[in-house]
């Protein structure tokens, strides 16, 4: 699930990796891949998941393809970076992703972008989230809507 505010909640965020599952040195480019995992010790380390949308895999509510955590370590779990800006997509490939800028995550196996879905929301013991989702969202000029949009925040506090 996603939040509705727009401040960092107070439980486990994720760590970026690199698809091997060590963590990176380097600052994280525009395409290329890695793995979302939860912190270790209370997150239990897992990964972000996706596979396309079955009859019986799906997500609840938007009953589009599903994005969860799982104890995997294959293809579906893998992701990638890319700009927000299509027309300069191919120029920012290998360059350095700022922190703060707004992204798209884009899944590898089913080349899909993960999607938070404001019209379905539901309450969790964190308040109000949004579905997330991986489906993209395209407008008329074949650029991606709002609900593709991300922004990488980073923890200061360590």
């Amino acid at each position: 699930s996603s939040g509705i505010n727009a401040e960092w909640p107070l439980r486990p965020g994720f760590q970026i990796c690199s698809v091997d599952g060590e963590l990176s040195k380097k600052p994280l480019s525009y395409g290329q891949k890695f793995v979302l995992k939860t912190l270790p010790g209370s997150g239990g380390e897992l990964s972000l998941w996706s596979d396309r949308a079955t009859f019986t895999m799906c997500a609840p509510k938007s009953r589009l393809p599903v994005v969860q955590l799982q104890a995997t370590n294959n293809w579906n779990v893998v992701w990638q970076i890319l700009c927000k800006n299509p027309l300069i997509r191919m120029e920012m490939e290998g360059k350095p992703v700022a922190v703060g800028e707004p992204i798209i995550v884009n899944h590898c196996k089913t080349n899909q972008h993960l999607a938070c879905m404001a019209e379905h929301q539901h309450r969790t013991p964190y308040g109000k989230e949004m579905e997330v989702c991986c489906k993209t969202f395209l407008d008329s000029h074949k650029a991606e809507m709002e609900p593709n949009i991300w922004t990488l925040v980073v923890d200061c506090q360590q």
